[in-house]
């Protein structure tokens, strides 16, 4: 067969599958918004759709509101949209109509007429009647299927239309998968409109009704991320549309090309094999979203292998192959590591405010780190308080630096400024993946045992929900290293960073309940699972470009090995990954309270108040041999913008 018939043949597919279900999230959603008693769910329903089929970009770039009229004009008739359907039902037209030959006439009729039908609709014909011009498209699809299959020669051609019909569906569903309400894969729906999103999702791959023949239980997201990512029968199942994808390359793979045409049935197979044997324990231990941005990515690995074997697409980028499992494992073994420096400065200032004169002030401050920890070392440090006070600093059993101001009285405010600068260094392996690395406890000047940070205090408390989930991740066996990402992944996808919510004092019993916060929640409930789970893992307090205000992040005590020594690994769950040469440790402690940033008393009936910003810039970064030449100085400050956070 010609490499540009086959093309043909794999993009047909492709658009009319993609124009399926575009068709079908577009109704659907349109529907849940009419459920909704909220108008402000239209904006979040919409945001989440552009979001996850990746063309939020694009639309903000048209400046335009998320108000439904708008946005399904954007989906269904916007020239300028790739993906609206208009173009997606004229790209597999074109395709047809450079094959026309090799299709049997009434497959060409059929998609000429729609292509046709197309053409005269408008936004107004759309907005008066979206669920049956929707529902056209779907059964169009549907039927074209039907022709295809029944009026043509089940050889090679109908063998890259299966091709590209199985990898857009996987596609689709795995993306389908990346739902907040999913990623949450322990918790039960515990309000209607989760109910309803839940009941959307299913109805998005037409999985409803099939869902509950499997299970005649309530709709848990559990099962739902279960039947369509691992279920056998399910049509639209990841893990149906890999066997699929198995059987028809394979048919392909047995008239070998050339030394590379065994690469698509190779990688097939690998997909295909990762999802009959992986369990759903295995999935919560990676990370739900991570294993499923790694089916998409070894998806498009696969339409590239196909490409340049098949279509002879010579010039299809350079892919790097590595298998799900493999692949996502954020520890590594590897002796290459390439060392990564950055040079920061950061600027902090707070002032006190009073409403009346106070006396014997003492101000307690944990802003600056030690001279040197682990691989960062503090390279110069000023301040500066208004009004002047006796000063005094000293190291605590943390190994934290410690300064103590202290005046006699303050008539109405005390402001400090503390600038400083810092170098640090990660390593990186030769793909990019960060490697595995940390602070060796002998390192720093901490008096306090290891054993300490095993225990619960005031704000890293326990709950049945924080208790049942560090049972469940403990149970599956795994190393500290494997335990620690698991909860990780795990508490980034419980918890919607959402300012005001939470406060200082708020213990993560309360923050997981709310299932929102700021980084002090985020890193309270990861310090919460890790030691209900038996990790010994610290609360850390530092800086980081972007953030406006002191971060937040956990260490947890990587055992050692007769080769290495026990490691302190810093994870940040606020962003889901661990911590590299752009984080300042400042001080390290049991919970927030330990190592507050600024703190204190005074005498008097005055309220205060404390008002802090913080500025971070990354003024150099790069590798660590060309520091050794002076080059890595010779970039321009890079300032990231500020962003407004609770400490």
């Amino acid at each position: 067969m010609l490499s540009r018939t086959a093309a043909s043949c794999f993009w047909i597919a492709r658009y009319t599958e993609r124009a399926e279900y575009t068709a079908r999230l577009i109704n659907v959603h349109y529907h849940l918004l009419l459920e909704s008693g909220n108008p402000q769910d239209q904006i979040g329903i919409w945001r989440w759709y552009l979001e996850s089929t990746g063309q939020l970009s694009l639309y903000e770039e048209r400046a335009k509101s998320l108000a439904t009229p708008l946005v399904m004009e954007f989906l269904t008739l916007d020239k300028e949209n790739p993906n609206a359907l208009v173009n997606l039902i004229s790209a597999a037209r074109e395709n047809a109509r450079g094959i026309q030959d090799q299709l049997s006439s009434e497959v060409w009729h059929h998609i000429n007429r729609v292509h046709l039908a197309w053409r005269n609709h408008t936004p107004a014909s759309i907005e008066a009647s979206p669920h049956r011009i929707l529902t056209e498209v779907q059964d169009t699809c549907y039927t074209l299927h039907g022709i295809m299959a029944s009026t043509m020669l089940h050889d090679e051609g109908w063998t890259f239309y299966r091709l590209g019909k199985d990898i857009e569906r996987a596609s689709h569903t795995a993306r389908l998968l990346v739902h907040p309400i999913l990623l949450q894969m322990s918790r039960e729906p515990s309000e209607l409109s989760d109910l309803h999103q839940c009941t959307a999702i299913l109805k998005s791959a037409s999985a409803y009704e099939s869902y509950r023949k499997v299970s005649r239980s309530v709709v848990l997201p559990e099962k739902i991320v279960e039947f369509l990512l691992l279920n056998q029968y399910f049509p639209r199942s990841v893990r149906f549309c890999a066997r699929a994808l198995r059987q028809n390359i394979e048919r392909m793979a047995d008239q070998p090309l050339g030394p590379s045409s065994r690469e698509p049935a190779r990688l097939v197979g690998q997909m295909a094999a990762d999802l009959d044997f992986i369990s759903l324990e295995e999935i919560h231990e990676m990370g739900l979203e991570t294993f499923l941005t790694e089916v998409v990515r070894q998806l498009d690995r696969i339409t590239t292998a196909i490409s340049r074997t098949y279509f002879k697409a010579e010039e299809a980028p350079e892919v790097r192959i590595s298998g799900p499992r493999r692949h996502l494992r954020l520890e590594h073994h590897e002796a290459t590591v390439h060392d990564i420096k950055a040079l920061l400065s950061a600027r902090l200032q707070f002032t006190y405010g009073y409403e009346s004169p106070v006396t014997n002030v003492r101000t307690i401050m944990r802003v600056a780190p030690h001279q040197h920890y682990g691989r960062q070392r503090r390279l110069d440090v000023r301040w500066h308080m208004d009004p002047p006070a006796d000063y005094r600093h000293y190291t605590d059993a943390f190994g934290n630096l410690v300064w103590q101001m202290d005046h006699a009285r303050v008539e109405k405010e005390i402001t400090c400024t503390v600038e400083m600068r810092a170098e640090t260094e990660a390593g990186y392996l030769a793909d990019g993946t960060l490697a595995l690395q940390g602070t060796d406890p002998q390192d720093t000047d901490c008096t306090v045992d290891s054993s300490e940070f095993t225990r619960l205090t005031h704000l890293v408390d326990r709950s049945d929900t924080l208790v049942r989930l560090a049972e469940r991740l403990r149970g599956g066996g795994s190393t500290s290293g494997k335990l620690a990402e698991a909860i990780l992944h795990h508490v980034h996808a419980a918890l919607r960073y959402e300012r005001g919510r939470t406060h200082v004092g708020t213990p993560a019993s309360e923050a997981m309940a709310l299932g929102s916060g700021v980084c002090q929640d985020y890193t309270h409930i990861m310090l919460a699972i890790c030691r209900l789970a038996g990790l010994s893992a610290r609360y850390v307090s530092g800086l980081l470009p972007g953030e406006g205000q002191m971060h937040a992040w956990v260490e947890v005590l990587r055992p050692g090995t007769s080769q290495k020594p026990p490691t302190w690994v810093g994870y940040d769950p606020t962003h889901q990954r661990r911590c590299d040469e752009r984080y300042i440790a400042v001080a390290v402690g049991r919970d927030y309270q330990d190592i507050a940033p600024t703190s204190g008393y005074y005498e008097g009936e005055a309220k205060n108040r404390l008002d802090m910003t913080v500025s971070v810039v990354l003024e150099s970064h790069g590798p660590a041999e060309r520091w050794l030449s002076g080059q890595g100085l010779a970039k321009p400050p890079v300032s990231l913008p500020d962003e407004q956070q609770q400490q």
